[in-house]
């Protein structure tokens, strides 16, 4: 199953979630709504209002939870006291983490996701995010020290997979689904603690009938609390068990993903081995409980557990019987070697979206170290993250940006700019892609006025000269998914339902790539009927503007992900039609992933 296929699944299993939890919530409004039919013999009233007043409970805490994770996984991270690396780390062992994330992003198109550094001692790792465009991953103090790089790699591959098959969504709703059900329980220990005791207390103060009456009142309150006590026991019983019975298989899919990304079982089987005699994690900041289903290994007790046995695991990565696991000897496997690119191969790259090929990897590898270093540590400070894009964006001696340029900048930040637009010189035209995704933990950490600030000042500068090329269009639309922080939109629609913003794709990329009309409606053609779609004509290029462009991409987002998959290899079909790729056409394709949410391996 392909990363399409896999995104889509997600979108199902979550309405499987949905269902679950309905089902759970009335299990225990039920609860709830029993004794207190039978202290007022059945009354319509008393009773419905129990039930509603259950239902707002648990619907608010909800959609509070997911509000407060609505900003991606950045959230997530923090609410479990990770703290951002930045600049590269400061110890070996943090680069080494960094540079592995950055090529395996890099490597399957994603853009590179901010990593965060949990200070506890046990091995474990977690990502998060509603969609791999503002993904984290987030590792233990503990993994990054004691795994060495094979291990390591094998851990972050591991994540990786959760974030190509769409498992981020979904832990992130669990969060709220359990949260949810657990909130019965808080109400209920509230009441206890303190609305009950405060009305007793207030009660025990007057002699009157009033205050005897307000006794009576507290009692009520502390039983009733009690209650909902024992009902949120029961909720959160049946939240353990959505938690864990969604989550078991996932973990078998991404240790196999992680071996397929990285060639190399002797990697991830040797971080579950050592992870057998480490202690869960222990120094969370908060309740780990909540988030126990993302974490790479067990993070509490597994009395609900929602990680397969690690021997299991082990067994299944490896290929030996679990019985001999006491006496084998991790192996070692030798990866596969690089491979050239051609236009031939095109589809297959589509194809491979979410994945971390060893001859991606080794692209994304030379890609980087092809680039200055000094460029690469600018791009990874949020001060000077900007001035890196600028200099990507701007060309020396334009006079009408230079203008735009001093009344923003700084005398230190327009020296700065000077110096890494010195050194851009030597950056080819396909490394620019990269390097923005590189920049994305950067940018990421851009809040508020910074981000809308920084976007005006961009389209401000490519709309300088009065019009916007593709190039600057390919741009802005790789950096603006780093830039946004909306949620990702639901995908329902077809093609079919979508096809004249599908031929406005198709035909932009057929003109991008074309030196005659006869070659660009040749390309569109070959394009449509590898769609089943016959009898249409190529649009007037003046209707396949970028503007245009961009605002038929924008409305195929809807796309089911198996759709967006059959479009991207039309458009692939399209732009490898004459037999070559050029930078253009593969720039553009790329964006167009980008904007579909749908990561293209680099090329």
């Amino acid at each position: 199953m392909n990363f399409y296929e896999h995104q889509d699944r997600a979108e199902r299993r979550t309405k499987i979630i949905v269902f679950l939890f309905v089902l759970s919530v009335l299990c225990v409004v039920s609860i709830v709504a029993v004794p207190v039919g039978f202290a007022t013999q059945w009354q319509i009233e008393p009773i419905a209002l129990t039930v509603a007043i259950c239902l707002l409970v648990v619907g608010i805490a909800m959609l509070v939870k997911l509000k407060q994770l609505s900003g991606g996984g950045s959230v997530v991270a923090e609410m479990m006291g990770g703290v951002q690396l930045q600049q590269g780390g400061s110890t070996q062992s943090e680069k080494r983490v960094q540079n592995i994330v950055e090529e395996m992003a890099i490597a399957s198109g994603m853009a590179v996701p901010p990593v965060y550094i949990m200070e506890d001692d046990s091995i474990n790792a977690f990502a998060a995010g509603w969609s791999p465009n503002n993904a984290v991953i987030s590792v233990t103090r503990g993994c990054i020290e004691k795994l060495n790089r094979a291990e390591l790699q094998g851990v972050i591959a591991h994540e990786y997979s959760h974030i190509a098959h769409g498992d981020m969504r979904m832990n992130i709703r669990l969060i709220g689904v359990i949260f949810g059900i657990m909130a019965l329980g808080i109400t209920g220990w509230v009441m206890v603690r303190f609305i009950g005791p405060a009305v007793l207390r207030s009660s025990s103060r007057s002699r009157s009938k009033e205050g005897a009456g307000g006794a009576g009142i507290g009692l009520a309150i502390i039983v009733l609390g009690l209650f909902l006590v024992l009902c949120g026991c029961i909720g959160t019983f049946f939240g353990r068990l959505i938690q864990a019975a969604v989550s078991r298989q996932r973990e078998f899919l991404a240790d196999a993903s992680a071996v397929q990304y990285t060639r190399n079982p002797a990697g991830i089987g040797g971080a579950l081995r050592k992870i057998g005699g480490i202690t869960p994690l222990s120094k969370t900041h908060t309740d780990a409980s909540q988030c126990n289903h993302m974490f790479f290994s067990q993070a509490m007790s597994a009395v609900f557990a929602s990680h397969p046995p690690i021997a299991e695991r082990i067994s299944r990565v490896e290929g030996i019987d679990v019985a001999l696991l006491p006496s084998v000897e991790t192996a070692s496997v030798t990866a596969e070697g690089a491979s050239g690119f051609s236009s031939s191969r095109v589809i297959e790259t589509i194809k491979s979206a979410g994945e971390i090929k060893t001859n991606y990897e080794n692209k994304a590898h030379v890609a980087l170290a092809n680039i200055e270093q000094k460029v690469l540590n600018a791009a990874r400070d949020p001060w000077s993250v900007r001035l890196v894009l600028i200099a990507l964006l701007t060309s020396n001696g334009d006079k009408q940006q230079d203008k735009i340029l001093a009344k923003k900048l700084s005398v230190e930040e327009w020296s700065q700019l000077r110096a890494l637009s010195s050194l851009l010189k030597k950056t080819k035209r396909a490394q620019v892609l990269p390097l923005i995704d590189f920049s994305a933990p950067a940018v990421s950490q851009l809040r508020g006025s910074q981000k809308s600030e920084f976007t005006a000042l961009l389209h401000s500068l490519v709309q300088s000269d009065g019009v916007v090329d593709l190039q600057e269009w390919v741009f802005l639309a790789v950096l603006q998914r780093h830039l946004s922080s909306t949620k990702k939109q639901k995908q329902y629609a077809s093609l079919q339902a979508l096809k004249q913003s599908a031929l406005v794709v198709m035909s932009a990329l057929a003109y991008c790539g074309a030196t005659v009309q006869d070659q660009a409606e040749s390309s569109f053609d070959k394009a449509v009927s590898s769609l089943g779609i016959h009898g249409v004509k190529i649009s007037n290029i003046e209707h396949c503007s970028v503007g245009k462009l961009g605002g038929a991409v924008k409305k195929l987002c809807v796309l089911k992900y198996t759709e967006k998959e059959k479009l991207l290899s039309a458009c692939a079909v399209c732009v490898a039609h004459d037999g070559q790729v050029t930078i253009a056409e593969a720039e553009t394709l790329r964006a167009i992933g980008d904007l579909l949410d749908c990561p293209i391996p680099v090329f």
